[in-house]
């Protein structure tokens, strides 16, 4: 069952998730209603197909970063065209924002929210 459902436009990002081997679709951050910053299981909505992976929603410590941002790194993506303007579903919130020492450890963190949010994933569509 979607926890929430909205629409945002696509914006270029600074390649950091690409570089680290994590690629993400950027996208505006705006403010939504019901959705606290931290880290979720998501769906991404295509014209052509539905991708199922992970949305940061928020500052990003990391890098010395205040303001929100908002990205989604997705599970099986091919890279297609991506549109101007995607719907993004919300699921379940995974865990909250943290500032790590380097993006290494950052990076190991997220492999482990993947695994957890892949867990959630097959237990969503077993229902």
């Amino acid at each position: 069952m979607t926890k929430l459902r909205f629409s945002a436009k696509v914006v270029k990002g600074a390649g950091r998730g690409k570089k680290l081997g994590i690629p993400t679709i950027n996208f505006v951050p705006k403010i939504v209603k019901g959705l606290k910053e931290g880290i979720y299981v998501c769906k991404i909505v295509f014209p052509s197909g539905q991708y199922w992976g992970v949305l940061h929603f928020g500052p990003r410590p990391t890098f010395r970063e205040k303001s929100q941002s908002l990205e989604a790194y997705l599970f099986d993506f091919d890279r297609v065209r991506v549109p101007k303007k995607l719907d993004i579903e919300i699921y379940s919130y995974i865990r909250e924002i943290v500032k790590f020492a380097n993006p290494g450890q950052m990076v190991n963190k997220i492999e482990k929210d993947i695994e957890i949010a892949k867990k959630r994933i097959k237990l969503l569509q077993n229902n």
